[in-house]
């Protein structure tokens, strides 16, 4: 699990250089943000890892799901099911559903992100 969380810590301080160039922002500039105060070098910005697993419900019409929010953090790396979706997001005052693709990352940019742009 260490090196799976490694590979995945690589993974979003990659988005976060991809991110600064995509803003015009100086190379570094998020990364240095969520780390700000620290000693050159220094990573101290939280990263963790959640697994969640909702098994289908054995009655569909009774489920409400969670409510609407916004990821507070930074970069959110969303490795969803390939059979169930779930996901939604509002576009435009209606919720769409987020088709699972296999194999693929859903990145979400949370509201700090925002901040800093």
């Amino acid at each position: 699990m260490g090196e799976y969380r490694e590979e995945v810590r690589k993974l979003a301080s990659k988005m976060m250089e991809v991110m600064d160039e995509n803003l015009g922002l100086p190379k570094g500039y998020i990364k240095k943000a969520f780390n700000e105060g620290m000693e050159d070098g220094e990573e101290t910005a939280f990263f963790g890892t959640k697994v969640s697993h909702y098994p289908p419900c054995p009655h569909p019409e009774r489920v409400n799901g969670l409510r609407a929010h916004t990821d507070a953090g930074g970069v959110v790396l969303l490795f969803q099911d390939d059979e169930y979706d779930g996901l939604q997001v509002l576009k435009d005052g209606e919720w769409i559903d987020v088709q699972p693709l296999p194999n693929a990352i859903v990145i979400n940019t949370g509201d700090q992100i925002e901040v800093l742009s």
